[in-house]
């Protein structure tokens, strides 16, 4: 649980803010890769009886694989949070004079994170035929050795190899 304290703050008239700050370790969040530790800065407000909204800035450094050619990379993520937690009712809640910014924090990261991770834009990828890393140079592959199913396919690429 990524718990801040807001009791002092639920007491303070509408509009009170309060500095949020804090790093987590790359052992609490085991699950989301991460390279050194995980930091939040931001500020809660005092929205009186409506609860607390907190604004966030997450940064941290994620260890992927490239999606061509599966060097690690390390991929610097930043995301900003803007949630309202409430003391009853709607989720996500207070509980206990305390805020659990882990959910919030754990979705940002994910969703900053892009769909494709490259370790490079031009990387070249692996051989589809012998696995070899391309980036490093060529490998000793032809077009020889395709699959005969595609050898139709094969004919729309040089139609007047024939």
């Amino acid at each position: 649980m990524l718990g801040v304290a807001v009791g002092d703050l639920r007491g303070q008239p509408v509009g009170s803010q309060q500095a949020v700050e804090f790093r987590v370790s790359a052992e609490d969040l085991p699950d989301l890769g991460l390279v050194g530790d995980l930091a939040v800065q931001g500020q809660a407000t005092t929205l009186g009886e409506d609860g607390i909204k907190v604004d966030l800035r997450v940064s941290a450094t994620l260890q992927r694989a490239c999606a061509r050619c599966l060097r690690d990379v390390q991929l610097p993520v930043e995301a900003d949070v803007e949630e309202t937690f409430h003391t009853s009712g709607e989720a996500p809640l207070i509980t206990m004079d305390t805020i659990d910014l882990g959910p919030v924090v754990h979705e940002a990261v994910v969703l900053a994170e892009p769909m494709r991770v490259l370790c490079a834009p031009d990387c070249r990828g692996l051989c589809p035929q012998c696995g070899k890393d391309l980036n490093e140079g060529p490998c000793g592959c032809t077009d020889d050795d395709q699959d005969p199913r595609l050898a139709p396919l094969a004919k729309l690429l040089h139609p007047r190899e024939e």
